[in-house]
């Protein structure tokens, strides 16, 4: 069975967050505690049926690390939709979100309004999570992105939190195509009748 859709999200956020965790979880159903820090950019493919359609999803990992962030430039264009990744248990990660955000506004300009971005509190399993769910939810909101929770080790609300970003791409594409739809038709339609006003002939 081919795909019918196709997604390319992007995930972006502090080193050592869990975003290849995340993304390992969300892909192959496993996890891994001895992961080494993603290098550059990597890229993960799975194929899901959602709205009774097979979507190809494919999301770049990004690293954290500020030495590195130059090469996820180009990537912010090419993305339909954003996940912002923290640690639940690290306040420094929590603060940066404010930072990534602004990278997205920064890279994608006016076409930030076509792109849906969430935020995700990973490693939710941990006992000693720093940050508390209602302020991280009422942030978010302020920020004006959703808020999930996850833990790519136990595997709670991965599919869920990721699945939901690739339903508003989805949504957004059918909505951005009807739009320039329209656009077309009705450049169209003014065209033939500048054309026909303009006929020798015309019996009007």
């Amino acid at each position: 069975m081919s795909y019918g859709e196709k997604c390319q999200l992007l995930v972006i956020g502090d080193s050592m967050v869990g975003k290849t965790s995340l993304l390992y979880r969300f892909t192959n159903g496993s996890f891994d505690a001895h992961y080494l820090a993603t290098v550059g950019l990597d890229n993960f493919t799975k194929d899901e049926i959602i709205n009774n359609k097979k979507v190809r999803i494919k999301i770049w990992d990004t690293a954290g690390q500020e030495k590195f962030q130059s090469l996820t430039k180009g990537f912010f264009r090419n993305a339909q939709g954003i996940m912002i990744v923290f640690d639940v248990s690290n306040i420094e990660t929590y603060d940066n979100i404010k930072y990534w955000a602004q990278s997205i506004k920064t890279h994608m300009g006016s076409e930030i309004e076509k792109i849906p971005v969430i935020i995700i509190g990973n490693k939710m399993d941990l006992k000693e999570r720093k940050i508390n769910k209602n302020d991280a939810e009422a942030y978010c909101t302020e920020l004006g992105y959703p808020y999930f929770e996850t833990s790519a080790k136990t595997g709670e609300n991965v599919d869920n939190t990721i699945k939901y970003l690739v339903v508003q791409v989805l949504k957004k594409n059918k909505k951005n195509k009807l739009k320039s739809s329209n656009n077309d038709t009705t450049t169209n339609n003014n065209f033939k009748i500048k054309k026909h006003t303009n006929e020798p002939n015309c019996p009007c």
